[in-house]
């Protein structure tokens, strides 16, 4: 058989044999995706993550419609699903997926060779690198380990964005109210100020207590028009929360059933939060990252490489070739840095994780605390001081008809109404942030689960597009 014959035929059979060996118990490695994530999502809130869509489009689920009113379990949907924010962070997932496919990649062979040309004789060399076969699963295995990490971190951030829309809408809400109190304030004092000028008219009253009644009413007027401002404010900053704000869509808050009040074990969910909190969790699978890599810089010393073969086109017994290896000898280092970085990024990550679950501890009973606080007011405002106000307003406009009180005294008492019913939908809502914000501590919904519908709209973000149906 002539020698490059030879060669070419042993080569082949060396790289097959070589191949086979190294990817031989070489597992497909797996890695946390968006399904992941939405499972862990759903299992907590009962809310879906929703489809992976083009760049800018705008998914709305099918449970929403918008002609009843947007309720806030559906500016939840629609916020998890479009959240610029999120979709940003939901982007690492395709940085872990190309990160553990990159730790599964075995390193190509490479191929050596001189040329004989004048006196040199032909040299080949082909080497593989044999410290695969012990690195690769450590490699592979940390990999893993980060994308679990940033699917539980990503869980966590989901929690936070459901806890951002609901905030957004209960303020949005919030400014509503106020903006139709401020109206209804208006209108009163308003009221208060005719029924003014026309005892002027008649010379019952004086200027000095009329001049009171028109400040005041003009007041009113300034009030009710900042508050008009502040609703479209709030609603922008939901819009944008929802993911919608290049859309055409308009919407408007539907009637948000009075939220139950339940019994609630704040140590118990103080344990909860502590054993499985998403980002928790997350930090203990970081530790688990860290100690592997700590591990593979520990083996990662030697460079072993594998010559198979070497061959030499003219030696003293003519063609020859044979195996060798090819390795680092550690006599001035053994890694030690990388080594000593691995192990301290861990104990950074330990000592992350204690200041995590005491933070965790802090969020939960401080949430619980605001919440029991919330209640509590709420309850004051409106069974106590809502009520005698209005009782005393009543009094007030009956003796005002029968011209048996002071205009300042209604004015008083319409201020003092107007007041508590502020101070009452201020209450109302601190409760429902409170809940919202002990869910997020907690890592999950306190009350019922919502069971979300798979169809969905999906709208670019132009305001004269027309949404189009789809199912992810």
């Amino acid at each position: 058989m002539h020698p490059y014959k030879y060669i070419t035929t042993r080569l082949f059979a060396v790289v097959c044999t070589a191949s086979l060996a190294l990817a031989s118990g070489c597992a497909s490695p797996t890695y946390q995706g968006r399904d992941c994530v939405g499972g862990k999502l759903a299992a907590r809130t009962g809310y879906q993550l929703g489809p992976k869509t083009p760049l800018c489009d705008v998914v709305i689920p099918g449970l929403v419609n918008w002609e009843d009113g947007l309720s806030e379990e559906e500016a939840v949907a629609i916020g998890l699903w479009n959240n610029p924010a999120y979709q940003e962070l939901l982007a690492d997932l395709e940085i872990t997926r190309a990160d553990v496919i990159q730790a599964a990649q075995l390193q190509n062979p490479q191929i050596s060779t001189l040329f004989p040309l004048g006196p040199k004789q032909w040299e080949f060399t082909l080497n593989l690198p044999l410290d695969v076969l012990w690195l690769r699963p450590l490699r592979v295995a940390a990999a893993q380990l980060e994308s679990k990490r940033v699917a539980q971190r990503l869980t966590q951030d989901g929690l936070n964005t459901m806890r951002d829309v609901r905030v957004a809408y209960i303020d949005w809400q919030l400014a509503l109210q106020r903006a139709d109190l401020a109206q209804q304030g208006l209108s009163l004092r308003s009221e208060i100020a005719r029924i003014a000028e026309a005892r002027l008219a008649a010379g019952a009253v004086a200027e000095l207590d009329v001049s009171a009644v028109r400040s005041d009413a003009l007041f009113a007027k300034g009030e009710a028009v900042q508050a008009v401002g502040n609703a479209e404010l709030a609603r922008e900053q939901l819009r944008y929360a929802l993911g919608i704000g290049l859309t055409g869509f308009s919407f408007h808050p539907s009637e948000t059933p009075e939220p139950v009040a339940i019994d609630l074990d704040v140590e118990g969910l103080v344990q909860e939060a502590v054993s499985c909190r998403p980002d928790l969790r997350a930090v203990q699978w970081a530790v688990d990252a860290a100690n592997r890599r700590a591990d593979l810089a520990a083996r990662d010393i030697w460079k072993v490489t594998g010559t198979v073969p070497d061959i030499n086109g003219h030696g003293s017994k003519g063609f020859e070739a044979g195996p060798g290896l090819q390795l680092a000898v550690p006599i001035f280092h053994q890694n030690q840095g990388a080594i000593e970085l691995a192990r301290a990024d861990a104990e950074r990550l330990r000592r992350q994780y204690v200041k995590l679950r005491d933070t965790a501890v802090m969020e939960v009973r401080q949430a619980h605390i605001r919440l029991l606080r919330a209640r509590q007011d709420l309850a004051i405002w409106r069974e106590q001081v809502v009520p005698q106000a209005r009782a005393a307003e009543t009094s007030t406009r009956q003796a005002l008809e029968e011209d048996g009180v002071s205009l300042l005294l209604v004015l008083e008492t319409t201020r003092q109404v107007l007041s508590a019913r502020g101070r009452e939908l201020d209450a109302a809502a601190q409760v429902r942030r409170a809940t919202a914000e002990l869910e997020r501590s907690v890592g999950r919904r306190l009350s019922g689960i919502l069971e979300a519908e798979p169809s969905t709209v999906v709208a670019p973000a132009t305001p004269s597009a027309r949404a189009r149906e789809d199912t992810p």
